[in-house]
């Protein structure tokens, strides 16, 4: 593998996994009404949807091989899923990781190669929220 090729920033890998999401979202049903890469991480949605008559916000974590995207932290769970719900929303937290294709070996696999193909490991929805105040 050439590595001397243009590498992926955190900003392209973290967009490249919102648009990952975003179509198995609109596959699974949902309207896809906004989604926006540089949205601040700690505070918004990357993505807002419809579907039925269920209103929910999408929050995407995008790693490289072999890590998966998590969330920073506790404090960022809680103000995100509170910030869904003031606007009427469910929220929801998508992790992805990709593997660049090319890569032989578990340290090639890991490298943000631009243009290259990816495999993609995505789970699913996980549904977000906050433990009951009783």
């Amino acid at each position: 593998m050439d590595m001397n090729r243009e590498l992926m920033s955190e900003t392209d890998i973290h967009a490249f996994g919102i648009e990952i999401v975003v179509r198995q979202l609109q596959e699974a049903g949902w309207t896809v009404n906004s989604y926006d890469a540089l949205a601040d991480r700690t505070r918004e949605p990357q993505i807002k949807g419809t579907r039925e008559d269920e209103a929910a916000f999408f929050v995407v974590r995008t790693d490289m091989y072999p890590g998966r995207g998590r969330i920073e932290s506790e404090e960022v769970f809680q103000t995100l899923v509170r910030n869904a719900g003031v606007a009427g929303a469910s929220c929801y937290f998508a992790s992805v990781s990709i593997a660049n294709s090319e890569g032989k070996t578990e340290e090639e696999m890991s490298v943000p190669v631009k243009g290259v193909a990816y495999h993609v490991a995505f789970d699913g929805l996980v549904k977000m929220a906050l433990p009951d105040a009783n």
